[in-house]
C-alpha cells in the first residue's frame, strides 16, 4: 500500500471517530482518550461560576450575576461550528419550556462576531441572550478548548456540569429536572 493510500485511510477513521465524539448520546461511558474531547464533568457545589459582563448583540451589558435565582445554561459557540448548530434548536426549546426556571445565555466565540452572529442568530431564530465572548471569559471557565463548551449553573450560581462536545436536549433536560 503506498503512502498516499495509508495517508487517506488515516484521515478516514479519524473524521469516522472525531464524528462520533461529536454526535454521540455518551455521557461519561467514554474512554479516557474519547473524553479529553468530549466529556462531561460534575463540579462540586462549592465551585461558584466565574461572574463576567460581556456585551449583547444590541450592545447591552450583561452579566451571569444578573440571572441569580435561575439555573442557567451557558452555552460556548461560533457560527462556523457544525455540533453548535445542532445544539441551538435544542437551546430555544429548552428556553421556551422552562420560562421563568431557566436562562439560556449563548456566548459567541467568533472573531468577527458582530459582523456575523446578529445574522446568523436571527436565521436560526435564536430567542435567548446572545453575547460576544473573549478568550478572558473563556480562560476563566477552564480555558474552553472546544466547542461547543456547555456550563449548567444552578440557582446560587455554582458550576453543576460542563459538557465538551454536542449533547442532545434530554441530557440538559435531566440537569434541569435535577435542578428545578
Amino acid at each position: 500500500m503506498d503512502v498516499k493510500k495509508i495517508v487517506a485511510v488515516a484521515l478516514i477513521v479519524m473524521g469516522v471517530l472525531v464524528a462520533g465524539i461529536f454526535f454521540s448520546d455518551n455521557e461519561g461511558n467514554a474512554s479516557p482518550a474519547v473524553a479529553e474531547v468530549a466529556s462531561v464533568s460534575e463540579v462540586s457545589s462549592s465551585n461558584k461560576a466565574p461572574d463576567f459582563t460581556l456585551s449583547d448583540m444590541n450592545g447591552n451589558e450583561v452579566s451571569l450575576s444578573d440571572f441569580q435565582g435561575n439555573i442557567v445554561i451557558i452555552n460556548f459557540w461560533a457560527t462556523w461550528c457544525g455540533p453548535c448548530r445542532f445544539e441551538i434548536p435544542d437551546l430555544i426549546d429548552l428556553q421556551e419550556k422552562y420560562n421563568g426556571d431557566l436562562v439560556v445565555l449563548g456566548v459567541s466565540l467568533d472573531y468577527d462576531g458582530p459582523s456575523v452572529v446578529p445574522q446568523f442568530a436571527e436565521r436560526l431564530g435564536i430567542s435567548y441572550p446572545v453575547l460576544y465572548g473573549n478568550g478572558r471569559v473563556a480562560n476563566r471557565y477552564g480555558g474552553v478548548t472546544g466547542i461547543p463548551t456547555t456550563f449548567v449553573i444552578d440557582r446560587d450560581m455554582n458550576v453543576y456540569r460542563r459538557y465538551m462536545g454536542y449533547r442532545p436536549q434530554t441530557v440538559f433536560e435531566k440537569d434541569i429536572q435535577d435542578l428545578i
